[in-house]
């Protein structure tokens, strides 16, 4: 997915990669995959493009010429129906902005995502909001929603860990994130560098 650094050049050179290189596989700003993983349970997973939906990467046509040029409505749209179009067991929605995060970043590109997104996220049953930008492992929960908001640690400068209310486990570490997927359980799985798992959390459906 197209983060903020993207954003400072051509973000269609990025999308464009996919025909240099057979290693880069990337069809749209947004997009969504459907996977069937055993004995007929499906996952679908969303892929979305967060940068159009914050407003100060929209409201700085100098720095991040490609942002305003999006049309926020018509991916809250696309977000809207894919997400209430599938029948899946489990729903993962994948952005590199996260919605919620413990961070000293300035809180209004969470805010205008909580604002935007997170209805669509708790309206239609999705089940883990993965993003990066922070560089470092969280996984929160938040009242009133059911998602599991995931920050992922993945090739990027450790930041420090910063307090949290809803926070059920934070790590500077860094690494990737596991996903495994039955008919009955999600199971997360932080694991770091060494490949040294740091948290696991199931969920059941």
């Amino acid at each position: 997915v197209l983060g903020n650094h993207e954003y400072r050049g051509s973000t269609a050179a990025v999308l464009d990669y996919g025909t240099v290189s057979r290693r880069w596989e990337m069809p749209g700003r947004y997009y969504a995959l459907t996977e069937e993983v055993a004995d007929g349970v499906e996952v679908l997973l969303v892929f979305i493009d967060t940068v159009p939906l914050i407003d100060k990467y929209r409201d700085n046509p100098r720095k991040f010429p490609d942002a305003g040029a999006q049309s926020m409505d018509e991916q809250l749209a696309w977000i809207d129906t894919t997400l209430g179009g599938s029948d899946a067991e489990w729903k993962v929605v994948m952005g590199h902005h996260p919605v919620y995060a413990g961070t000293t970043k300035e809180v209004r590109a969470r805010a205008d995502l909580q604002q935007r997104l997170r209805p669509l996220l708790d309206r239609h049953g999705v089940d883990l909001s993965v993003a990066g930008h922070i560089h470092n492992f969280q996984h929160i929960r938040v009242p009133g929603s059911r998602v599991d908001w995931v920050v992922n640690s993945s090739a990027s400068k450790s930041r420090k860990v910063v307090p949290f209310n809803g926070a059920l486990f934070a790590s500077p570490e860094t690494g990737f994130s596991l996903c495994s997927v039955s008919e009955t359980e999600l199971t997360l799985t932080f694991v770091n560098a060494d490949g040294k798992i740091l948290y696991q959390y199931t969920r059941t459906e």
